[in-house]
């Protein structure tokens, strides 16, 4: 179920990772074309946008914890636009106008996104991201703790002393 889920998220992923693309990149295009610096007007907040997404990669892509299906998803739906830009781009065009679709619109063609797509792509090869690591005690260990006059009734015989003996309090 957690693949499934990360799939759904990954689909989710994808098209708002394209689009604060898209959105820093307007804003970026924009000073440059008014001669401004990176530090003036909305280029610290365009650089944060960018900074935001590359976390957000780092993120999904590195954390051992999450299903390798959630950037599996991402790079498939980024993927699926930068193809779909260059062989069908009236089909993108007729989106809605979105922050960031017109910026997403000119990066996509240029195969900016083809780092991305093998980043998200690569934890699907990485077998240890498939299992769910299981913490806790072992069942020797839980069984030790859980019988603490020394008997364990499973295999009838007595347990070793790994956990010391607490006295009980009554109430």
């Amino acid at each position: 179920m957690r693949h499934f889920v990360g799939f759904l998220f990954g689909l989710v992923l994808g098209p708002l990772l394209v689009l604060a693309s898209g959105w820093a990149f307007t804003h970026l295009r924009g000073l440059h074309t008014a001669g401004l610096g990176l530090l003036q007007g909305s280029g610290p907040l365009a650089v944060a946008g960018l900074v935001c997404v590359g976390l957000l990669v780092a993120v999904v892509a590195v954390a051992p914890r999450l299903t390798p299906m959630l950037p599996l998803g991402a790079g498939l739906v980024v993927s699926s636009l930068s193809g779909l830009s260059l062989w069908r781009v009236h089909l993108l065009e007729r989106l809605p106008q979105l922050p960031g679709t017109e910026g997403a619109l000119v990066l996509l063609p240029l195969g900016v996104f083809v780092p991305l797509v093998v980043v998200l792509v690569a934890p699907l090869f990485v077998g240890r991201r498939w299992r769910r690591e299981e913490e806790g005690p072992t069942e020797e260990e839980y069984f030790a703790g859980l019988y603490e006059d020394g008997e364990d009734p499973r295999r009838g015989r007595a347990v070793t002393g790994s956990v010391p003996h607490t006295p009980r309090h009554r109430a």
